[in-house]
């Protein structure tokens, strides 16, 4: 069938000093690139117009410097208003003949290209999978059964299955590409990919999908593009419909990038974006030496670009990535925009690793003191900066990466995230990968439900394995000792955190991880979760309300410079392996007498009180502290309880709210006495802290908290932090009386114990008393 001609009409006018433009308007999808070239052409247009519609695209719409717009008369390629206008990246297949099979299964022949995902009209249907799905096609299910011997026997060929898992220690999740079977019938896998930090994958919350025989369940298909056929267990038993069939064909559907310079003055507005490709297997770029691999691309994509609006949009089932900012680019600004139903990110941010000074890009890399660059900031200017993330309502994102966020920030200066409503995700709903190069402004938030499906995490979490962070902690002590300016070679400007409501019910409601430094974290509501602080440095905390939580320092540098005054704190401080308190650590509000006790008997908060804030109406969210006397005396100023999330009108509707907790103030948690073995000083892992400050997928093991120099486990090499996580023989040692056991049970031979060191697992001698 031939397109019809292009249907326009041209509407002149003035924009300033005399210049015309002029309005395009597509009545037909099938005409949407005869537009596009069009404009090319006549630099009097500057906006196309979408009458309502599904536009089906055969290829990525690419709009380059070609269509720059002008400051403040940007092109605009634009819904109509009060229109529903869909860019869809799955066209329909062409009539199929379908035959029965077996098993209630149909077939039909297709040799067209391969696809990740299929619809039928409006439902999406699941590539042949074990286990299968319940209800929710997108909800984890896993099995541990799942790649067991028995079930692999039974493939005749897996290659091009993928193995889905979480993290094995539950930090994000994991896919691995199955190569087929090797002479003996066990698998053969490719690289991980997603996961920067390789380790076995879960054994039990794990799943493969693109299997053949997996074909058991109504509303699966498979495709065997070798032998030419399309393979369906419809959802109602019958011959399934010739037509109404849509597979995936594109990851990305707008791609806004120069090619020998910069396109600018762009805008998209109320366009909908669906149907894209999942595009985890591509994520095999390490983002530094965050936990993160990841793929470039979004359903929009923008890279080499300023000045660009992405506004008043949905994004919604979507296998990939909703908007990703690439290398250079500046003044982007995505907001207004309701994404959901999303296999990974939402909103990405992320710079290219030629700007870093210095970059390594795995946990363990390292340089010499001496390699380092000691030029601050960035190298050059292939990454995002002065761009924003605004009003956005992001939930139900990571359906297939769980490596995923609502908002992801890396390698990138001056990013400002505002009143974005962010929930239901399966790790951070705001993530900063490294501290390279700060400048951030994340306020007004609302972000909730997150770290669902992983661990060891928070609402809000970042990184900071700069060029000056070390693996080996030890190592890093003495580097920073001996020069603490190189933590803010690439922090060079502040981030500033401010007016946010976070809640983590799984983890740190925020959670400045591994070297994260260089932060103002002032006055936001921290819900559940608390706020963790691991090793970094110049960290300022003040004026903020811990519900029913505290303040978790961890293994600090001993000239951090970090400053927590004048909070709210609703639990007893929880440290771990804290020598140096920093610059100040006072002028807090306690709820219990214990909780303060406790904070003096460590030589902190000589000027913090005991009081009851007296929230205002707890259960509705409104934690204004009303005791006016007691925030008086440390200086506390309330802050609106009514200004978190989504702004406009439409989303606002939408947009779901936290739980709401009323105040129990806690006592410390019970710790288990330490105890004197082979030389050391011992205790069971008990709390979550202790876990995370490990590094541990469990919260399990016996830690060493100091080793006596000449002792038997000295000479062993064991050494403080260490974590006895087991035995060399398999056995897991969860505590000091399983150890004991184990070593009861033993034989007077030489045996080896399993040890967690700087993240990483060793083996060492057990010693003997």
């Amino acid at each position: 069938m031939t397109p019809r001609l292009l249907t326009i009409a041209i509407a002149v006018a003035l924009h300033g000093a005399g210049a015309s433009a002029a309005t395009v308007t597509v009545h037909d999808p099938r005409t949407l690139a005869a537009a596009l070239e069009r404009a090319r052409a006549d630099k009097r247009i500057d906006r196309i117009t979408l009458v309502p519609g599904t536009y089906v695209l055969a290829e990525t719409i690419v709009i380059d410097e070609r269509l720059s717009g002008r400051p403040g008369h940007p092109f605009e390629l634009v819904g109509a208003p009060g229109a529903r206008v869909i860019l869809s990246g799955a066209p329909a297949l062409p009539p199929l003949r379908w035959e029965p099979w077996r098993d209630g299964i149909w077939r039909a022949r297709y040799t067209g290209p391969a696809f990740q995902r299929l619809w039928l009209d409006d439902r999406r249907l699941v590539r042949a999978r074990y286990p299968n799905v319940g209800p929710d096609p997108d909800a984890l299910i896993g099995a541990a059964d799942a790649t067991s011997p028995a079930r692999v026997a039974g493939w005749h060929d897996p290659a091009g299955a993928v193995l889905h898992a979480l993290h094995g220690l539950g930090w994000g999740g994991v896919q691995v590409p199955i190569l087929g079977k090797d002479a003996n019938g066990a698998l053969r896998y490719g690289p991980q990919v997603a996961n920067n930090r390789a380790m076995e994958p879960s054994t039990t919350a794990r799943w493969v999908e693109n299997v053949f025989e997996e074909l058991d369940a109504p509303g699966e298909w498979f495709h065997d593009r070798a032998a030419g056929w399309l393979y369906l267990k419809p959802v109602t038993p019958g011959r399934p419909p010739a037509r109404g069939f849509h597979a995936g064909a594109l990851d990305t559907l707008v791609r806004i990038a120069g090619r020998r310079g910069d396109v600018h003055d762009v805008a998209l507005r109320n366009l909908v974006f669906t149907r894209a490709e999942p595009t985890v297997l591509q994520a095999l770029e390490p983002l530094l030496r965050s936990d993160w691999k990841f793929a470039r691309s979004g359903a929009v994509t923008v890279e080499h670009a300023r000045d660009v609006r992405i506004a008043d949009g949905e994004f919604t089932d979507l296998g990939g990535q909703a908007v990703v900012v690439n290398g250079r680019a500046a003044g982007i600004a995505v907001t207004g925009n309701h994404i959901h139903g999303i296999g990974a990110t939402a909103i990405a941010f992320v710079g290219r690793p030629e700007a870093v000074r210095s970059p390594l890009f795995e946990y363990h890399e390292q340089l010499d003191l001496d390699k380092i660059d000691r030029t601050p900031g960035p190298a050059s200017d292939d990454y995002p900066h002065d761009s924003s993330a605004v009003d956005n309502l992001i939930h139900d994102v990571g359906t297939i990466d769980k490596q995923a966020a609502g908002v992801e920030i890396s390698m990138s200066a001056r990013i400002t995230v505002d009143h974005n409503s962010i929930y239901h995700v399966p790790r951070a709903g705001i993530n900063i990968g490294d501290g390279n190069w700060g400048g951030h402004r994340i306020t007004h938030n609302d972000v909730f439900d997150t770290v669902l499906e992983s661990g060891d995490h928070g609402a809000f979490n970042s990184w900071g394995r700069d060029r000056y962070w070390h693996p080996d902690r030890a190592e890093m002590d003495r580097r920073v000792a001996a020069e603490p300016g190189l933590a803010l070679l690439d922090a060079v400007e502040p981030i500033v955190m401010q007016y946010n409501r976070f809640r983590c019910d799984h983890g740190w409601d925020v959670d400045l991880d591994d070297g994260a430094s260089n932060y103002v974290i002032d006055s936001n509501l921290l819900l559940s979760g608390g706020l963790k602080l691991r090793e970094g440095f110049a960290r300022v905390v003040r004026n903020n309300i811990f519900v029913n939580n505290t303040f978790h320092p961890h293994v600090w540098f001993d000239a951090s410079g970090d400053v927590f005054e004048r909070n709210v704190v609703m639990a007893p401080y929880q440290p771990i392996d804290i020598r140096h308190w920093g610059r100040s650590v006072d002028r807090n509000l306690f709820t219990t007498a214990a909780a303060l006790t406790a904070a003096q008997a460590r030589g902190t908060d000589a000027g913090s009180i005991v009081g009851d804030p007296v929230f205002a109406a707890p259960l509705a969210g409104d934690y204004t502290v009303t005791n006016a006397a007691a925030a008086a005396r440390i200086g506390f100023v309330n802050f609106s309880m009514s200004d978190f999330g989504v702004r406009p009108a439409r989303l606002k509707a939408l947009a779901r709210k936290p739980s709401f907790a009323a105040p129990a103030p806690a006592e410390a948690e019970i710790e288990t006495a330490p105890r004197a073995y082979a030389g050391m000083t011992v205790k069971d892992v008990r709390t979550a802290g202790e876990q995370s400050a490990a590094g541990l997928g469990r919260i399990a093991g016996v830690l060493v908290l100091a080793v006596q120099p000449g002792s038997a486990a000295a000479a062993a090499g064991y050494r403080a932090r260490d974590v006895i996580v087991g035995a060399v023989d398999g056995a897991a040692l969860d505590d000091m009386a399983a150890l004991q056991a184990w070593l009861d049970a033993g034989t007077s031979g030489a045996r080896e114990l399993v040890v967690v060191r700087n993240q990483a697992q060793m083996r060492l001698p057990a010693p003997r008393p």
